[in-house]
């Protein structure tokens, strides 16, 4: 959530900052009319307070004089005070309760480099990346190559579990397999820390960064009132919540590859076949958390290591900053990495890097002291997908794709096979 007093203080300034992510967010509204509330009530409660000690002086002095009558009296109008003092307590708890649920409402603050606009077609490439492959015989879709060799089985996986949901077998779950083991490695190669987290979440994990409640139609809840992670950032970032840190230990690292799962609401008709877009899948994860001085640096870093991959498996790709009517509700800057698929002619999304500033921290209550002044702040925390796998392997299979229907492997990745040039 945003810092409040950052929001009370410059109100005008950020909603017309937040209002270029062209969407309607009543939230903003509302937290100006309970703010209004707050102040009424906080001031009114200070000036009884004023009031009662003035009082409670004033009934010690008459004490003194031996004035028990006035005292007495005075002392029936303290008790007053100390009710209605009370009563505007219960009420300022109900509005800040309030507060805090219009706050996890309302999005981050798009950063100041992030251009203007209304959706993805407002976004901006800033690099390329390899050359697509020309293909002198007619490609086939991922889907058609997996059919063909019988690397994934998804009407089985219908019939089990329904649609957007698929069977990996034989070489093909052997190239999913290959496929996490390597961006895993070259995460671990490049500083990040590798964790196996939990793939079942509490609300209030969620909440922590984002997720909820804002986004609960696309997230698989469980009769337990958990969820299903839609994405490791969600508890690598959270690994440390309520915990203060030491500046010294910043920055952190982190990186997992789980299963996710995501109710694909409003996607109807969006990628309905092949891997693309399914209710379950796989992504290998990059989380840091680090100081605010840091973070737009470490952007940087994250995207390029997302992009590394690629190269390693000479897939072609670009970066596109996304513009504030496509961001993310937690993120305040985002890259999107997007991997050449030949069965579409165009680039498909594969990772997506985010800077949150301190927006999750401060729903996480994570916090580092921070070594000069020995005061406790929070620090940015950045997610990246490094990288999404079966989007990755419906790259690898389009583009490594020969006239005979073989699947000629990535050098980066024959180690996996046993030095095989092809599946």
């Amino acid at each position: 959530m945003l810092d409040i007093n950052r929001l009370r203080n410059d109100f005008d300034a950020i909603t017309k900052r937040i209002k270029t992510r062209n969407k309607e967010y009543p939230a903003l509204e509302q937290f100006q009319t309970l703010d209004k509330k707050w102040r009424k009530l906080t001031t009114n409660i200070q000036e009884l307070n004023t009031q009662r000690n003035a009082l409670t002086e004033q009934t010690a002095k008459l004490m003194k004089e031996k004035k028990i009558n006035e005292a007495n009296k005075i002392r029936e109008d303290v008790q007053k005070i100390k009710q209605n003092i009370a009563k505007l307590e219960e009420q300022l708890e109900r509005n800040n309760s309030e507060l805090e649920e219009v706050l996890h409402s309302i999005p981050n603050v798009p950063h100041e480099s992030v251009q203007v606009g209304k959706d993805e077609n407002d976004n901006k490439e800033i690099r390329k990346w390899g050359i697509p492959r020309k293909f002198d015989f007619k490609i086939l879709a991922h889907w058609e190559l997996a059919e063909k060799h019988d690397y994934v089985s998804f009407d089985r996986a219908a019939k089990l579990s329904g649609s957007r949901f698929s069977i990996y077998r034989g070489n093909g779950a052997k190239l999913i397999r290959a496929l996490q083991w390597f961006t895993l490695d070259v995460n671990t190669k490049a500083g990040f820390f590798e964790m196996l987290p939990p793939v079942i979440l509490k609300p209030e994990t969620l909440i922590g960064t984002g997720q909820l409640p804002k986004f609960e139609e696309d997230l698989f809840k469980l009769t337990t009132n958990l969820y299903l992670s839609p994405t490791a950032e969600v508890q690598l970032t959270s690994f440390y919540a309520n915990e203060i840190l030491a500046e010294n230990k910043l920055p952190l690292w982190f990186t997992a590859n789980t299963a996710c799962f995501r109710s694909e609401a409003g996607s109807a008709g969006k990628d309905t076949k092949g891997v693309i877009r399914q209710h379950q899948f796989y992504k290998t994860e990059m989380v840091m958390i680090t100081k605010p001085n840091e973070s737009y640096e470490s952007l940087e870093k994250m995207t390029n290591n997302a992009e590394s991959i690629l190269q390693k498996l000479n897939l072609p790709y670009r970066v596109i900053l996304l513009c504030t009517g496509d961001q993310g509700f937690s993120a305040a800057k985002t890259y999107d990495i997007e991997v050449w698929l030949p069965s579409y002619g165009a680039y498909k999304e594969i990772s997506s890097c985010s800077n949150c500033e301190d927006f999750q921290a401060r729903n996480l209550m994570l916090r580092y002291k921070d070594e000069k002044t020995n005061k406790t702040a929070f620090p940015h925390t950045l997610n990246g997908s490094g990288l999404a796998i079966d989007r990755l392997w419906a790259a690898i299979i389009e583009n490594y794709q020969e006239p005979d229907g073989s699947i000629l492997l990535p050098e980066a990745l024959k180690k996996y096979f046993d030095g095989a040039s092809k599946i």
